[in-house]
């Protein structure tokens, strides 16, 4: 029987996340017209870990707080989460960030300046679309691993899934946003491509996310953690 409360959780914890990230980069860059580009990048990566951090204390008891189907499928491949709780998951999560990329669409249209917040292959990387994907795999692998020593570890210290996660995030949006754009989650990108009806390297968004996420769930698991008893 599928867990109706904890798909419940990653639906608003989903929509919570990316309505706090498609909102500060249309505010950040195109409300507050920040001419800055590493003062939008400040704000716009502490709203990634704030948000994320504090979503891990609020629903992680619920759901375990994946929020992302990069991070639910590799918890399945490695057996923390049953396959159709993981199905139902990855559902919500994606009607979650469509939701939330709708909304802050409503609220402020004039982020089709950015389109809404999408994650693409920048110029700072010659729009590769090869690099971009390793990009996603590699941020992708240390925010997985912040999450199976945070919270998947039974010797994680109490307490500080949130914190650390959260913080591995944040970090991962200042070095990677200027680069692919850091979605490190699928849904994430999802939502703002629908609203803005832009899919160019969209598949980057899924690969990546999701090898790194299983890569670092394998290692963490079958080499790093201790076998539980």
């Amino acid at each position: 029987m599928i867990n109706t409360k904890a798909v419940l959780a990653e639906l608003v914890g989903t929509f919570t996340l990316v309505f706090f990230i498609v909102m500060s980069i249309i505010v950040y860059v195109v409300v507050l017209k920040n001419d800055s580009p590493t003062g939008a990048l400040v704000g716009i990566a502490l709203v990634h870990g704030v948000a994320l951090l504090s979503l891990v204390y609020a629903i992680g008891p619920v759901s375990g707080c994946h929020l992302n189907p990069a991070v639910t499928i590799a918890l399945t491949a490695i057996k923390k989460i049953k396959p159709a709780d993981a199905v139902a998951y990855i559902i919500v999560q994606i009607i979650g960030a469509t939701i939330a990329s709708f909304l802050a669409a409503s609220i402020l249209p004039q982020g089709s300046a950015v389109k809404f917040g999408l994650t693409l292959p920048s110029a700072n990387i010659g729009n590769s679309q090869a690099v971009a994907i390793l990009v996603e795999i590699v941020l992708t692998f240390f925010l997985m691993m912040s999450i199976m020593g945070g919270a998947v570890s039974p010797k994680a210290p109490p307490g500080a899934s949130g914190l650390t996660i959260g913080l591995t995030l944040a970090g991962a949006i200042f070095i990677g946003a200027p680069l692919s754009g850091a979605s490190l989650n699928p849904a994430r990108t999802v939502g703002p491509a629908l609203v803005s009806g832009v899919f160019d390297a969209h598949i980057i968004y899924w690969i990546g996310p999701i090898v790194g996420a299983l890569i670092a769930a394998f290692l963490y698991k079958y080499a790093i953690m201790e076998k539980e008893r």
